[in-house]
């Protein structure tokens, strides 16, 4: 791979090279080398200080690019990089990227490959933040068809740059909320479901800056309507094939491997809600009635449960899966999807009973189920005193990190009132 792309340097077909790095909060990073340059190094350099991976007294890191995540566009080519410190001598232990190739290999050492893929939703705004709508549709939004449906021509763009970008989108529709979009990647690895997920982010911010419009992935950017999650469609393989699926089960399909994975994520539920909905904002859309989970419960086919088993029709072994309902596109993905399968994989060494499935509206009766953390605080309180299932593929010091700064910008949004605050309170 590397190879070729030299080769199109030399051809003068390629004239920059972009080398792009994911922080730990899960921010796109990057920077733009001459081809000459990138012929002359074929790495990077940036302060890691600056974005908090590293401290400033020993702020110097390497950007290693891999080419097999190399996009060429127009003239230019994209690389995905590693992260590398201690003079070029190791990996980075606050490379999201490696956390995530961890993670694979710590799930190969089980006997297992993850599959992987996600379902995120977005708002689509205008320069003054509202979000984009079609006045004669009121509020009957979900998957309207055109002439009704306003961001038809975005779609199709979006799909457009997501396929050259590689990114294989599979679908696209508008979901319940105004001016709110859902788009579908195909499922792969770990690693590669976040690289693919990182960068839609970036081509969809781009499709709608061309148009002159704002995409966020803020999880609850407009009160009163429905927020903005990001499904989790899981899966654990080897080479005999999907390891979640037994067609003698007669409620979903479903193997005993499968419940005893959905049974870790519930037993961690609480502290994995501080990985996979990590912002202030995640939790004003984790409330009732907006068909965002609030109890930790699974169920066949209910969109109201935390997890829920997508049951379409039988005899899918392909597609058999679990569908985590809790995280939102704010995430870290590499973070997010390695924290995700370590709860599953710990629920299986531990063979962790999931509990009965709720087959009902969990919004309406919830009794003995347990709750998610009601504010991001919460959250990292439980991260703080259950994380030891993450040990294997998370450093202490990446999650003494993380907790740090997510504590930092609970503090920091303490202070400032909203809008709301100011209408309610005014007069007080």
């Amino acid at each position: 791979m590397l190879e070729e792309i030299i080769s199109k340097i030399s051809e003068g077909r390629i004239k920059r090279v972009e080398l792009e790095y994911v922080d730990l909060l899960g921010y796109l990073r990057s920077c733009l080398l001459s081809a000459e340059k990138f012929l002359e190094s074929r790495t990077g350099s940036f302060d890691a200080s600056s974005v908090k991976i590293s401290s400033i007294s020993d702020s110097d890191a390497l950007l290693i690019p891999d080419p097999y995540t190399s996009i060429v566009i127009g003239e230019d080519c994209r690389m995905l990089c590693e992260i590398w410190e201690g003079m070029g001598s190791r990996r980075s232990s606050k490379d999201p990227r490696f956390i995530a190739r961890r993670a694979e290999e710590f799930l190969i050492s089980q006997g297992y490959r993850g599959h992987l893929g996600v379902e995120m939703e977005f708002f689509v705004l205008d320069d003054d933040l509202k979000p984009i709508s079609n006045r004669w549709n009121g509020r009957k939004n979900y998957m309207i068809s055109p002439p009704l449906d306003p961001l038809r021509d975005f779609e199709i763009e979006a799909m457009e740059r997501l396929s050259r970008a590689q990114l294989k989108p599979e679908v696209i529709h508008h979901e319940v909320s105004t001016g709110q979009l859902e788009v579908s990647l195909a499922a792969d690895s770990l690693m590669r479901a976040a690289d693919s997920t990182i960068r839609a982010k970036r081509e969809i911010r781009e499709v709608a800056k061309e148009m002159g419009l704002i995409a966020t992935f803020m999880p609850k950017p407009v009160p009163g309507m429905n927020g903005s999650g990001m499904h989790f469609h899981m899966s654990l393989w080897d080479d005999k094939g999907n390891l979640f699926y037994d067609p003698n089960d007669g409620y979903a399909e479903l193997s005993q491997l499968a419940r005893y994975f959905i049974g870790g994520i519930i037993e961690h539920i609480g502290s994995l809600t501080a990985i996979v909905a990590p912002t202030v904002n995640s939790y004003r859309r984790l409330l009732p009635g907006f068909e965002a989970p609030v109890y930790a419960s699974w169920g066949r086919g209910n969109r109201s449960a935390a997890i829920r088993i997508p049951v379409y029709k039988r005899g899918s072994p392909m597609s058999k899966r679990i569908e985590f309902r809790v995280p939102d596109p704010s995430c870290n993905p590499y973070l997010a999807f390695s924290a995700t399968f370590m709860a599953g994989i710990d629920g299986i060494r531990r063979k962790i009973d999931p509990g009965d499935p709720t087959d009902f509206n969990v919004y309406e009766r919830n009794e003995g189920l347990k709750r998610l953390p009601r504010s991001l605080n919460e959250a990292l309180d439980e991260l703080e005193s259950d994380n030891s299932y993450l040990k294997p593929v998370f450093e202490s010091d990446t999650l003494e990190s993380y907790l740090e700064m997510k504590r930092r910008e609970v503090m920091e949004l303490s202070q400032w009132p909203s809008d709301a605050e100011y209408e309610s309170y005014l007069s007080v």
